[in-house]
C-alpha cells in the first residue's frame, strides 16, 4: 500500500545531519513513542522496549522528540495519541494489542483517525494457522486481534498472534507493534525499518562512538570541551554522567559506517588533546578491563586490601582480571586516627601481595582526622606511589565512586599520567 510523503518537519537537534543531501535527508523526521501498558507505570516490568526503539531511531537517523508512557485507560491513550500526532510526524508505539479487555490499543487509534474496525479474513487464516503450528485451539476473545481500523496496513508477527498495524492521514503516521519484546524486535527490523527507510529516503545511517572518563566530574569536562558540545554539529556531542564515569558521545551521519568512522575521529582526537590521558576507554571497554590489560603487559598481578571500598575493587577485578588479578582481602573501615596513614597504607599493600604471591599490592585505608579523605598505596616492582582520596560517604554509592576513583588512580599510574589540575 502506497502512503503519501509525510510533511517535513523543522530539525530540533540531536541527530547530525548529512552533508549533501536532499532536505528530507537532511532534517530528520521527528518522531514519538507512545509506551502503553499499566505494568509499565507500576513498575511491575522494565521498559527495554523504549531504550530499543529509542536506539534504532537515533541509529537511522530519526529524531526521537519525546516518550510518553500511559496506562490502559482509553481516554489517555487516545489523548496521548493525538497529542504526539501534533507535534510528529511518526508515532510509534508498543502494547495493548492481545486479546484481553485490557489491550485497547487497535480501538483508541480507530478512534484517533475516525476509522471504524473491520475484521480482516486474512487476519482471521493467520491466526489460525498460528494457533495450529503450537497445536492448541484458538479462544473466542483472540478473534479480536484479526481486527484492524479501515486503511490500516497489517505487519505480519511471525513471532505472536498479534499483528502490528500502520495507519496514516493528514497529521501523520501511526505503527502500532506489540509489546511483548520477542516480537516487536524483528517487527521493528524487518518491516517497520525498511518500509521508513524507503519513505522517508534513509540512505545515510548515525554512528557513535563512547568515550569514557573516570574520576574527573562532568562539570570539568564540559569546562575542557564545551567548545566541542557548543559547536558541534556533524558529528555532535554530548555528555552522559553516571556514579562510575562520564560519557563522551560523539555521533555522526554520514552514507557509510566507514565515513561516519573518519568524521568521529576527528573529534575524537580533539577529545583526547583536551584531556590527556583521562579517556579510559572506548565503547564497552571498562575500567577494570582497561587496568587488567596493563598489568598483563607487564607481566604483573595485583593484590587488594580494601578497607571502605567494601570488596568492590576485588569483584571488579575478578570479573575482568584473568591473569592479572592474584585476590584481595576485605577488611573493617577502621580509621587511622593517631596512626601513621601511610604506613598502615603500606603495611596492608604488602600483605596483599604476600599472602596472594602478587607482583603488585594496592590498600587503601580512611583518616578519621580528616573526615571525607583517604589514603591509597600502590606498590609495584618499580616502587611505591601513595595518594589522597576523598570519599563522600561509607555507604553503597560512596564505596562505589572509591572503588572507580582506586582503579582509575591505578591506571594512570601504569600509564605516566599526571592528575588534573582541576
Amino acid at each position: 500500500m502506497e502512503i503519501e510523503v509525510a510533511r517535513a518537519r523543522a530539525y530540533s537537534g540531536g541527530i547530525p545531519r548529512l552533508p549533501g543531501a536532499s532536505n528530507m535527508e537532511r532534517d530528520p523526521m521527528q518522531s514519538e513513542i507512545v509506551m502503553i501498558g499499566t505494568e509499565l507505570l507500576l513498575g511491575q516490568i522494565a521498559d527495554t522496549n523504549a531504550t530499543f526503539l529509542g536506539q534504532v531511531l537515533a541509529e537511522n537517523g530519526i529524531n526521537l522528540y519525546q516518550k510518553t508512557t500511559v496506562g490502559d485507560n482509553p481516554e489517555r491513550i487516545k489523548r496521548a495519541l493525538e497529542s504526539a500526532l501534533a507535534r510528529a510526524d511518526l508515532v510509534l508505539t508498543s502494547g495493548g494489542l492481545g486479546p484481553t479487555e485490557d489491550d485497547i490499543t487497535r480501538e483508541c487509534i480507530a478512534e484517533v483517525f475516525g476509522r471504524r474496525l473491520e475484521l480482516r479474513p486474512e487476519l482471521v487464516e493467520q491466526l489460525e494457522a498460528r494457533f495450529q503450528r503450537i497445536g492448541r485451539p484458538p479462544t473466542g476473545n483472540n478473534l479480536k486481534q484479526a481486527y484492524a481500523p479501515e486503511g490500516a496496513v497489517a505487519l505480519e508477527n511471525p513471532n505472536g498472534t498479534a499483528p502490528g498495524l500502520l495507519i496514516e492521514d493528514a497529521r501523520g503516521i501511526i505503527i502500532a507493534m506489540p509489546g511483548v519484546p520477542r516480537e516487536l524486535k524483528p517487527m521493528l527490523k524487518d518491516q517497520v525499518l525498511p518500509f521508513l527507510r524507503k519513505r522517508f529516503n534513509l540512505s545515510g545511517l548515525v554512528h557513535y562512538r563512547v568515550l569514557k572518563v573516570c574520576g574527573v566530574g562532568e562539570s570539568a569536562i564540559d569546562s575542557a570541551i564545551g567548545h566541542l558540545i557548543r559547536d558541534s554539529a556533524n558529528p555532535t556531542v554530548g555528555l552522559l554522567a553516571s556514579p562510575e564515569s562520564v560519557r563522551i558521545r560523539i555521533a555522526a551521519r554520514a552514507g557509510t559506517k566507514r565515513e561516519a568512522e573518519a568524521l568521529i575521529d576527528a573529534v575524537a582526537g580533539q577529545v583526547y588533546a583536551a584531556l590527556p590521558g583521562l579517556v579510559m576507554g572506548v565503547d564497552d571497554e571498562t575500567l577494570e578491563g582497561t587496568v587488567a590489560g596493563l598489568l598483563r603487559e607487564r607481566g604483573w598481578r595485583l593484590a587488594l586490601a580494601e578497607t571502605y571500598t567494601g570488596g568492590m575493587m576485588a569483584q571488579r577485578m575478578s570479573a575482568a582480571g584473568a591473569g592479572s588479578f592474584a585476590g584481595g582481602l576485605v577488611l573493617p573501615p577502621v580509621p587511622c586516627a593517631g596512626v601513621d596513614a601511610a604506613g598502615r597504607g603500606r603495611e596492608l599493600a604488602e600483605k596483599a601481595r604476600d599472602q596472594f604471591g602478587a607482583e603488585c599490592g594496592f590498600a587503601s585505608v580512611f583518616l578519621e582526622e580528616e573526615a571525607g579523605q583517604a589514603l591509597a598505596v600502590l606498590i609495584t616492582p618499580q616502587g611505591v606511589q601513595e595518594w589522597g582520596l576523598r570519599f563522600s560517604s561509607l555507604g553503597e554509592a560512596g564505596q562505589l565512586r572509591a572503588a572507580v576513583t582506586g582503579l582509575e588512580r591505578i591506571r594512570r599510574h601504569f600509564l605516566g599520567v599526571s592528575e588534573p589540575e582541576w
